[in-house]
């Protein structure tokens, strides 16, 4: 993402910020990073507009490095690839990351901290909650609810009308013929459901 907002003129990136138990380094790609403890005496709330993009592996990670940053009073942007299509009238939370080759159709709703990754398309009368990771070259149809804190793998098919529940976690090239169940995770064409995950971390 950083590689797309640098040759974006809209925006202009001051420096990064890191969880403390993954601060390794004090520069990145020419850039200062701060500890996300520190943060705050470098960046006052109030200074500047932030993107929380957190922990790619752990929705529930990403998600809760969002609330910590929203907490201490920044605000937040939605960075939106010139090269995705979003329709005008979707309606669209904060700190989303909308990658080049995006489509998102007509009557959509966009949550808050959610990531579709390229080339993903997205169909009419859609509605993503919060915290949702949609990887590269996704397929989803309309009237489709994706809820909080899910990951779609790359190549994956959702058909029209269903819906996925709390933190599902679908696998890569898998195709959803029906509506998930809450903590699971699924794996085929057509999809099955492989096994069920413990329900902890943070509540929404």
């Amino acid at each position: 993402m950083f590689a797309e907002m640098s040759d974006d003129r809209r925006y202009d990136v001051e420096a990064f910020v890191c969880d403390d138990k993954f601060y390794s380094a004090a520069d990145f790609m020419g850039k200062p990073v701060y500890r996300a403890s520190d943060i705050e005496r470098h960046f006052p709330p109030g200074s500047l507009k932030v993107i929380s993009t957190g922990v790619y592996a752990s929705p529930r990670e990403r998600y809760y490095s969002y609330l910590q940053m929203k907490a201490k009073g920044y605000q937040f942007i939605n960075y939106i690839s010139r090269k995705a299509t979003v329709a005008n009238n979707v309606v669209m939370g904060e700190n989303n990351i909308i990658f080049s080759g995006v489509y998102l159709d007509f009557f959509g709703r966009l949550g808050n901290s959610n990531i579709i990754r390229p080339n993903t398309y997205v169909g009419h009368d859609f509605n993503i909650h919060n915290g949702v990771y949609i990887s590269p070259g996704c397929h989803i149809a309309g009237y489709s609810t994706i809820e909080d804190l899910s990951f779609i793998g790359i190549s994956s098919t959702i058909l029209e009308r269903l819906t996925i529940r709390t933190e599902t976690l679908i696998g890569a090239k898998t195709l959803i013929t029906k509506d998930t169940v809450p903590y699971s995770q699924y794996v085929g064409s057509p999809a099955k459901k492989i096994k069920t995950h413990k329900q902890t971390g943070i509540i929404l």
